[in-house]
């Protein structure tokens, strides 16, 4: 994955729940145009955000069958936004496990800007196993993905 809009994990119990957040800063680059003197975070990375996370949480939960499965995005189930983000915002995501078997998953997301809700949605992946060749390569990156984003 080539960016990141989850900054750090304050909560992991593979399985079940994964609690984390994003720093909303005027230096990230589509702020320029969205919406020029009046930026806004743009939906599509506030689904990101909560799809990387959920997706984290599916990864290290245990999986039937055999080999690691990377987790894909497949289904936005009713996004609802409630509120806009902007800089100097600090947006916190929850993802919730309903379903993890060995064909896919759903996670009820949300996140929050303080007690306001900002975003919910229920998001659906499609597991998809990794050759062997590549096995230890995710599991590496997935592990330093880990390590950086947990609270120390």
């Amino acid at each position: 994955m080539r960016f990141y809009f989850v900054d750090r994990i304050t909560e992991l119990t593979p399985g079940k729940t994964i609690r984390g957040f994003k720093n909303v800063s005027m230096s990230e680059p589509y702020f320029s145009t969205h919406f020029p003197r009046f930026p806004v975070l743009p939906g599509v990375i506030i689904i990101e955000a909560m799809a990387q996370l959920a997706g984290l949480l599916i990864e290290v939960s245990p999986q039937d069958g055999e080999g690691k499965k990377k987790a894909l995005l497949s289904i936005v189930d009713r996004i609802k936004f409630k509120r806009i983000v902007r800089p100097g915002d600090r947006l916190d995501m929850e993802a919730s496990l309903v379903v993890l078997d060995e064909e896919g998953a759903r996670a009820e997301v949300s996140s929050r800007v303080g007690e306001e809700l900002v975003a919910q949605t229920r998001l659906t992946f499609v597991l998809m196993a990794v050759p062997p060749a590549f096995t230890e390569c995710l599991e590496q990156e997935r592990a330093a993905l880990l390590f950086a984003l947990q609270a120390k």
